[in-house]
């Protein structure tokens, strides 16, 4: 599964990150991309239940602007 994933990530832009942090650690719970096709898809870098604390959300690409008039 794990393959999968990256094999499909590669064809995706990181667009998100989410972080926790605790006691001023940080630690990577999950990172959503964006797909070719303009979709996002969320992967879940630990365990549902263990997503306890202040979590932080990162912009990693923000939207390009449209150029147009």
């Amino acid at each position: 599964m794990d393959d999968v994933v990256r094999s499909s990530a590669k064809l995706s832009i990181i667009d998100r990150r989410l972080w926790r942090i605790d006691c001023g650690n940080r630690e990577l719970v999950a990172e959503r991309y964006r797909t070719v096709s303009g979709r996002f898809r969320t992967v879940w870098l630990v365990p549902e239940e263990n997503l306890r604390g202040v979590l932080w959300v990162e912009v990693v690409e923000e939207t390009p602007m449209d150029p147009s008039p």
